[in-house]
């Protein structure tokens, strides 16, 4: 235990989770205070201490947030670095796998960092107001976010004391490899070619209804971004294990997702996955300023804001979408328009 503590990759991410958790410890006990106290367009002494004190909590809050939004890179990062402590693991795959909390504590990393993503959203409305009407709104919504910070931070250090760096684990092609060739030898390989087609497909859609969101702000547009947005994530990952990774390794039974973030592949899986993980968040947040545009009293302030994020949306969309056919042009053009999966 105290070996994988003085890891500087397990080090840093556990000091980061733990600045954050301790930072919204703090901004809970005064979102509280602000849920209990808090009167709009009151100009009593004591109402006017608490904004002050409204104002620099969220300052603070959203400066942790962006941090924890980095707490899922690091994640992944310290188990890519580790696998050349623990035997056996040729990628990230490897090491997450041998430890139950592996996986989880990337699933929960992702779930807080779109959490705090979302916040930060409804923050940045919030600081549009000519009257601070979603304060209340935001310190509610923290006391959401907050606790899964905290789940992250538990069971992130739950990873990283459980790792045992004597283990010989196994690696990717033991376990996502065979089973891709086993599905491939069910003659399923039009599946692929459906699910890649939808999944850029729901992209395309996406970046439309984006465009349309920027253009002309409003219900149904910001929704129709959002909902599109998350039906887009749905399918761009198992899209991306078994099309697209396959094209980019050149092989039609090598799928592992965490591959693609090594510097042999050129490191395509970085943007990939960033741009997936950006285009969804914003996405989602354009529900969330349009659920708050008649909360916020200024329906001009939510619409100046979701054209901001339906351009941050489209571009997103648009930077996924040309990352994950590269590897498929080229090698359609390399192979002379071969079939990576042969005849099926």
């Amino acid at each position: 235990m105290i070996r994988n503590v003085l890891d500087p990759w397990i080090l840093a991410r556990l000091v980061m989770g733990l600045a954050v958790s301790l930072l919204l410890l703090y901004a809970v006990r005064v979102a509280v205070r602000v849920l209990r106290h808090w009167r709009v367009g009151a100009t009593s002494e004591g109402q006017l201490a608490l904004e002050r004190r409204a104002e620099l909590v969220a300052t603070i809050v959203q400066a942790a947030l962006v941090i924890s939004v980095g707490s899922l890179a690091l994640t992944v990062l310290v188990a890519d670095r580790l696998t050349g402590s623990i035997r056996g693991a040729m990628c990230a795959w490897g090491v997450l796998a041998s430890t139950e909390w592996g996986f989880a504590a990337v699933g929960t990393s992702a779930v807080a960092a779109a959490a705090c993503a979302l916040w930060v959203v409804l923050h940045r409305l919030d600081l549009r107001l000519q009257q601070p009407r979603l304060t209340r709104a935001k310190f509610l919504a923290l006391l959401v976010a907050a606790p899964v910070v905290w789940i992250d931070l538990v069971t992130t250090t739950r990873f990283a004391l459980g790792l045992d760096l004597d283990v010989v684990a196994s690696c990717c092609s033991t376990t996502l490899d065979s089973a891709v060739a086993a599905f491939g030898a069910a003659d399923l390989g039009h599946v692929r070619t459906t699910v890649a087609l939808l999944a850029a497909a729901a992209a395309v859609a996406t970046i439309a209804a984006a465009a349309w969101a920027r253009r002309s702000p409003g219900a149904a547009s910001a929704w129709s971004a959002a909902v599109l947005s998350l039906v887009a994530c749905g399918l761009s990952l198992p899209a991306i294990l078994y099309y697209v990774a396959p094209h980019v390794y050149e092989t039609p039974h090598h799928l592992c997702p965490f591959c693609l973030l090594h510097g042999d592949v050129g490191g395509i899986g970085w943007p990939l996955f960033a741009s997936i993980f950006l285009g969804t968040v914003l996405g989602a947040g354009l529900g969330v300023v349009e659920a708050s545009r008649r909360a916020s009293g200024e329906p001009e302030q939510a619409s100046a804001l979701e054209r901001s994020l339906a351009r941050w949306v489209a571009l997103a969309w648009l930077v996924a979408l040309t990352v994950a056919l590269y590897p498929v042009a080229h090698f359609a053009i390399v192979s002379d328009g071969a079939s990576l999966f042969g005849a099926s």
